[in-house]
């Protein structure tokens, strides 16, 4: 070692030591290594040693009792399988045929329905066949009196503007002057008839295109059938 309060001015040399003064290694042999031995990760968990014949009878026993109870559940399994896959049938096909009666059912119904519907058309459509012809006499009637009645009306205006002299009420101006109110009651009323026929026949045409089938619904039936 170099000694205190000394100045070095270089790097002082290692000690070295004889490599006799060393003390010898010694080497162990390893056992049961190499190539035909048991040693090692691959035989962790494995018995090198025999069985004994009672062992082998019990092992082979042991797994041939296990592979009998591993068919025995594999038999249980199957079995409830196919139960399982009949009940299952069973089920669907009751549900099938509760399905189609229904469907059969509605589709009944629907054709009940639909002739019901049609009848009431045609009643409708007939209805208003006949309202439509009786507007037509109630407009042709309307005109027909309106002549009279604009005759009547005429003559007793050119009356009025008479002069003195011809100013009299002789038995035309009686007989215009009752046929003129009996003509404007028969106007008012048939006007009246001709607005009602008017109004139901707006009626009845909205019910016709309320109650007139959708051309796709035959399709549908037709492709129900």
């Amino acid at each position: 070692m170099a000694q205190t309060g000394v100045l070095l001015t270089k790097e002082p040399a290692p000690q070295s030591i004889d490599v006799c003064e060393l003390p010898r290694k010694e080497y162990e042999v390893a056992c049961n290594t190499g190539a035909y031995t048991s040693s090692g990760l691959a035989t962790a968990g494995f018995r090198t040693a025999k069985y004994l014949r009672d062992e082998w009878f019990q092992n082979s026993y042991a797994r041939y009792h296990q592979a009998f109870a591993d068919r025995d559940y594999s038999e249980r399994q199957r079995h409830e399988s196919g139960q399982l896959v009949a009940e299952t049938g069973a089920l669907a096909q009751r549900t099938q045929l509760d399905s189609t009666r229904k469907v059969g059912e509605r589709l009944e119904d629907m054709h009940c329905w639909k002739s019901e519907l049609q009848r009431e058309i045609d009643e409708l459509s007939s209805e208003t066949d006949l309202m439509m012809a009786q507007k037509l006499r109630l407009q042709r009637a309307l005109d027909a009196t309106s002549v009279p009645y604009s005759i009547a009306t005429d003559n007793l205006q050119c009356r009025e503007r008479r002069q003195h002299p011809d100013l009299v009420r002789d038995y035309v101006e009686v007989e215009l002057l009752k046929v003129q109110p009996v003509a404007r009651a028969q106007r008012g009323r048939q006007a009246l008839a001709l607005i009602e026929i008017t109004q139901g026949l707006r009626v009845h045409t909205a019910l016709c295109l309320c109650r007139t089938p959708d051309p796709s619904d035959s399709g549908i039936s037709t492709t129900s059938k």
